[in-house]
């Protein structure tokens, strides 16, 4: 990867990534070789129930009303601020398929020799397995330097078990039985990931989808994240087309004054017109599935959106075609280019 696109391929435990993050934000002076700005000052417990997206005032739960500049809306793909956004209730809605999620040790893992082969023969990244009968994928791939081992089995919902309820949408357990029936065509040798699992270690989530929204501004409001493209994981890209909307935004808002209302108009159209291709390409392309370039119609749904190349007819995912058209692209530069033209314009 970093042959062709100038960085490796990174896999993370959430967990890990997002106290990453944290860190970045919060402790900027741990970072010596990088100027990334002042400390952010993080407010937890402040809860927020509602966005006027139009004047930038935020709605908390204690009854408090605040202005800012600019309100970023990034709580997830279920969203309880889009229908704000949108003016409209959200029309996010079940695919009818469903991940089981677990983390074990690597050394157990290694420890098996039926099992060792699979992660020190081949190159490092994706392992994975598909039952076609059931519909069923299991990918697997170290994370945490390689210490533990993540597993996601994709599966049809089971709707006549329990499998999660609205009110617990990412931490639903699941029992090992559920999951060695659900997996029960593969080798004895990779049911033994599901036994090494903790008895309370495995958790379900089901998978979303929503229409493509046509803007991600609204006066002085951004959406970014699965808040603005819910997408399945096919591709493993929605973190990435996140990251790259955060990219865009320091870039657009770096030195702004934020009372300056031309000047925010501006760059809130800007970012609307780099991330909407970008966002919704990927959006769609991930929830057509891997063989995406064959599904009807989804081309005439990405042309409304995005005019660039697409990889050729049958195209899968990972292959040199695809890759180029989702991974190559540095929303760093776009951004640059995009501001500096915007600026010359004016001139």
């Amino acid at each position: 990867m970093a042959s062709w696109f100038g960085h490796g391929s990174w896999f993370f435990h959430r967990v890990d990534l997002h106290r990453g993050l944290r860190d970045l934000a919060t402790r900027p002076a741990a970072f010596e070789d990088i100027d990334i700005g002042p400390p952010v000052d993080m407010r937890l417990g402040c809860e927020v129930t509602g966005v006027n997206c139009e004047e930038g005032i935020l709605k908390l739960a204690d009854g408090r009303a605040i202005a800012k500049d600019l309100v970023i809306i990034a709580d997830g793909a279920h969203s309880r601020l889009i229908s704000d956004f949108t003016g409209r209730p959200s029309e996010t809605h079940r695919t009818g398929r469903s991940i089981y999620r677990w983390l074990v040790s690597a050394d157990e893992v290694m420890a098996e020799p039926a099992l060792r082969g699979l992660y020190t023969r081949e190159l490092p990244g994706f392992t994975g397995w598909h039952d076609p009968n059931k519909k069923v994928f299991w990918v697997t791939y170290t994370c945490r330097g390689g210490k533990m081992l993540n597993s996601a089995v994709l599966h049809d919902t089971q709707v006549d078990e329990d499998e999660g309820d609205a009110e617990n949408l990412w931490h639903s357990p699941v029992s090992k039985s559920q999951v060695l029936t659900m997996v029960q065509n593969f080798h004895p040798s990779m049911k033994k990931i599901v036994t090494m699992a903790s008895e309370d270690g495995i958790k379900v989530h089901h998978l979303y989808k929503r229409p493509p929204l046509t803007s991600f501004v609204r006066g002085r409001t951004a959406v970014v994240g699965d808040a603005a493209h819910v997408m399945l994981p096919t591709h493993a890209a929605g973190a990435g087309v996140a990251i790259e909307s955060a990219a865009s935004l320091e870039v657009l808002f770096r030195g702004v004054d934020g009372k300056d209302g031309p000047a925010m108009k501006q760059r809130m159209e800007l970012f609307d017109r780099l991330r909407i291709p970008r966002c919704n390409l990927t959006m769609l392309a991930s929830n057509a599935g891997p063989e995406w370039t064959k599904v009807p119609g989804f081309e005439e749904g990405v042309r409304k959106f995005y005019s660039g190349p697409l990889p050729p007819l049958g195209a899968m995912p990972y292959s040199k075609p695809f890759r180029e058209v989702l991974f190559r692209h540095d929303e760093f530069q776009a951004a640059e280019q995009a501001l500096a033209e915007s600026m010359s314009s004016e001139l």
